[in-house]
């Protein structure tokens, strides 16, 4: 059922971190019930992570169970304006099942290369969109037995969700989506898309954002001012054409993309007086 030792630069879209002790990609609810079983009965912690895109892994792994919720765990239905899926699946396609049945609302996310599940956990979207409004119904797993929230239920904020919170396993998601016409869905998807792909480092490997905003500051041009664009430690590098963004450019380890946000920090702090906070997620041990 496990894959022993398994390493997480596999399933990052940075290509960097250490191994897991048990690794697992579920296809089903039930065998994300029996790995959450499994780490309850041997006492072993328990990590959840999606297509690794908004992840950094640290050199040394993950201690414990790893379940990634990915293509295996993958299904969609659409009824009315209801959209239901599995957290597995990637946005950027629920965003084109959206499109094909008229539904508006997921426009934000073509361009997004993440899972739903970790949308959902951060609350997170792009060019003004986010997931949050637009859940109905939550299904989960928490302590070996599924459940369910309704929307009333479910209290989410900007890059913050009730998911960060409470310990459970996101399994399903039902979205309510509103009817438009397609010509029009289609025009904002490809408008966003060419918007992405003239301001983000997409020819590179990266973990997206780097960093949270901070009130009244943009993260890039603060990084740019600094004279940080193009800093390289190891195989990590400060974007040159989106300083927010950190890339992998060569060989590269989880410590490279550490030391540098580490860096940044320091020099932005001493210049501007800000205290820049990592907007990825930073996992593992060291």
């Amino acid at each position: 059922m496990f894959l022993k030792d398994y390493p997480l630069s596999r399933v990052t879209a940075l290509g960097v971190g250490g191994p897991a002790d048990f690794f697992i990609s579920p296809r089903n609810v039930e065998e994300i019930i029996q790995a959450q079983q499994f780490a309850l009965e041997q006492k072993h912690p328990l990590t959840v992570i999606g297509y690794g895109t908004n992840l950094l892994v640290r050199d040394g792994g993950i201690r414990g169970v790893v379940i990634q919720l990915a293509a295996p765990f993958a299904r969609a239905k659409v009824v009315g304006t209801m959209l239901t899926a599995t957290t597995g699946c990637l946005l950027g396609s629920l965003s084109k099942l959206s499109l094909q049945h008229g539904l508006s609302g997921l426009e934000f996310a073509v361009g997004i290369p993440g899972g739903l599940g970790g949308a959902a956990f951060m609350n997170a979207g792009a060019y003004g969109g986010e997931i949050g409004p637009l859940i109905r119904q939550v299904e989960f797993v928490h302590g070996g037995k599924a459940g369910r929230w309704s929307a009333e239920e479910f209290s989410y904020s900007y890059r913050h969700s009730r998911l960060q919170e409470e310990k459970v396993i996101v399994t399903n998601l039902t979205l309510e989506l509103e009817p438009r016409e397609k010509n029009l869905i289609l025009s904002k998807m490809l408008e966003l898309q060419t918007e992405r792909g003239r301001k983000q480092p997409l020819e590179y490997p990266s973990a997206g954002s780097t960093f949270k905003r901070p009130e009244g500051h943009y993260v890039g041009p603060m990084i740019e001012k600094a004279g940080l664009k193009g800093l390289r430690i190891g195989g990590a590098e400060v974007s040159t054409k989106h300083a927010g963004f950190l890339v992998k450019v060569g060989e590269a380890k989880a410590q490279d993309f550490l030391d540098l946000i580490q860096y940044i920090q320091t020099i932005i702090l001493e210049k501007y007086q800000v205290a820049l906070e990592p907007e990825i997620r930073i996992i593992g041990e060291g």
